[in-house]
């Protein structure tokens, strides 16, 4: 059932007499990190970056003493609560979800998510990730996303919402109208999807009108273009991003979708936004044509003074200003933020949690090509193996290594680790049959602003040479980035994705690999 912001009488009165510097603060969404802790303004929302849940719980106790408007306390449980909430169960990514291919799982880590960050007061979440991994090479969707095919997208997607949003978290999907239709990075860029109505509407449409069907509370637009459905800014002959286009927010969103629920824009300083439109412009433009909440301005003296400028040029007029802190106040009212009992919540239950998770880890690691049937591998005490590291960033991943060597060491006696050894030395220990079997992880993790997710600069030099062709036995594993398949197509000939890296994901893997437990073999995410 489709979810609406219903009117508050109680709300309208409490905005009735709000200054413009009051209403802006309700509908913005800074994080604390920013603002710091010796402020005594009232905000509607604030964002809590992970720190030690004893901190934590102290930040949100004295943000909440200064809010005379109770405030959301927000996070972003993109899959589980494990990578925002310290000491939370860690999940892997939510193209894990996808590739275990079940509702009930799906619904079960959302619920997981919700009771964990439940627990320290959170009650909105930025989340879950509704595009579609339609191009291998999107730097921002990847393994965020449940998968490429709509239908199986939005089914994986709405069970982990229901799961949030069923046990006390708003929900929030993105990035409406649909990344991952090309390699930009709206964190940089204003990327363009270019696909036309009918295709939109089959695909990323699809997705987006299912879940708010099935009541997502609310959506967050990107910084991204949709042209059949928009007009070109006259000055640039460029497509507005969503977040200020009233054609996308109000007409395609609101009108054609039917959703009624908030509208929270992706972070403002994103150069998909400020880079298309002044800053400050922007910020008053996306709360003029549709959207409820700013995310992440700078709640700064200058902020204040150009947004109250705008107020007094008419860029953005006052009654949009109060109808958008009225609607924000009324979905607090309505969710019960405003009554003064706190809300109860169940408790966790951390060690079915952690079952849970090791479920999706052992339902999602699949074999994606093994020409040469190499998967399981004979494998012996006094099998001489390699494992080399193809890794961007592979500073990064110590601890993976660690345990990567580690678990291969109940196996065989022989084991050697290589970080970036370069494709010559590579080569020569294949052509001197050096090893007997190599495992190779390989690819990228995402990162925001990262500007490309395929493996790349100096460490992609180690895929020439020829190495993977020369005989031994080679099994590359895809930890992150989920299509490295796609660019070696012919120099990988067995490679396996984790979709992520939690505690148990290499014990599992390597049991897999050796044949101590069955491996995915069918792509339920992607092809």
């Amino acid at each position: 059932m489709k979810f609406a912001i219903k009117f508050s009488q109680a709300a309208a009165e409490l905005v009735a007499d709000m200054t413009p510097r009051e209403l802006l603060n309700q509908v913005c969404c800074p994080t604390y990190g920013r603002v710091g802790g010796d402020r005594d303004d009232t905000f509607g929302a604030m964002f809590f970056h992970p720190t030690k849940r004893e901190e934590l719980l102290e930040q949100i106790a004295r943000f909440r003493s200064t809010c005379n408007i109770p405030p959301f306390i927000v996070s972003d449980l993109e899959c589980g609560a494990g990578n925002m909430v310290l000491g939370a169960t860690k999940f892997p990514y939510m193209m894990s979800l996808g590739q275990a291919n079940s509702e009930e799982l799906a619904y079960e880590v959302g619920a997981i998510a919700a009771k964990e960050a439940g627990e320290l007061g959170y009650n909105w979440t930025f989340s879950p990730v509704a595009d579609l991994a339609y191009d291998p090479d999107s730097p921002v969707v990847s393994m965020r996303s449940a998968g490429r095919d709509p239908e199986h997208a939005a089914r994986i997607v709405s069970a982990y919402m229901r799961g949030l949003q069923e046990h006390g978290m708003m929900a929030t999907i993105k990035h409406f109208p649909g990344d991952g239709y090309g390699s930009y990075d709206q964190h940089l860029t204003t990327p363009v999807n270019p696909l036309d109505r009918e295709a939109w509407r089959e695909g990323p449409g699809k997705v987006f009108r299912q879940l708010i069907d099935d009541g997502a509370m609310a959506v967050m637009p990107g910084h991204i273009s949709l042209p059949a459905f928009d007009e070109p800014d006259e000055a640039t002959g460029a497509y507005p991003p969503a977040t200020i286009s009233k054609k996308l927010l109000v007409d395609l969103l609101r009108g054609e979708l039917g959703f009624e629920g908030l509208v929270v824009t992706d972070a403002v300083e994103m150069g998909g936004l400020v880079g298309y439109r002044n800053y400050f412009d922007a910020c008053a433009l996306a709360l003029e044509n549709g959207c409820d909440i700013l995310l992440f301005p700078r709640m700064d003296v200058v902020f204040y003074r150009e947004m109250e400028l705008r107020l007094r040029t008419g860029m953005l007029s006052m009654e949009t200003l109060r109808e958008r802190a009225v609607r924000v106040v009324s979905l607090k009212h309505q969710l019960g933020l405003l009554n003064k009992e706190p809300v109860e919540r169940e408790a966790s239950d951390a060690a079915r949690h952690a079952a849970t998770a090791r479920e999706v880890v052992a339902r999602s690691i699949t074999v994606v090509r093994d020409r040469h049937h190499l998967v399981p591998y004979p494998v012996a005490n006094d099998t001489r193996v390699l494992h080399a590291a193809i890794m961007n960033n592979h500073g990064q991943y110590g601890e993976l290594y660690s345990r990567i060597k580690s678990e291969l060491g109940k196996y065989s006696g022989q084991v050697t680790q290589w970080i970036d050894p370069g494709p010559d030395r590579l080569y020569q220990a294949m052509v001197d049959r050096s090893f007997d079997l190599v495992i190779c992880s390989i690819g990228s993790r995402l990162s925001y602003g990262l500007n490309v997710v395929r493996l790349h600069d100096e460490v992609a030099r180690n895929m020439m040479g020829g190495w993977t062709k020369l005989g031994t036995p080679i099994i590359f594993v895809s930890h992150f980035h989920p299509y490295v398949h796609k660019e070696y197509e012919t120099s990988i000939d067995t490679i396996v994705n984790t979709y992520g890296d939690i505690d148990c994901t290499v014990e599992h893997l390597v049991e897999g690999l050796f044949g101590r437990r069955e491996l995915k073999r069918t792509l339920h995410a992607h092809d």
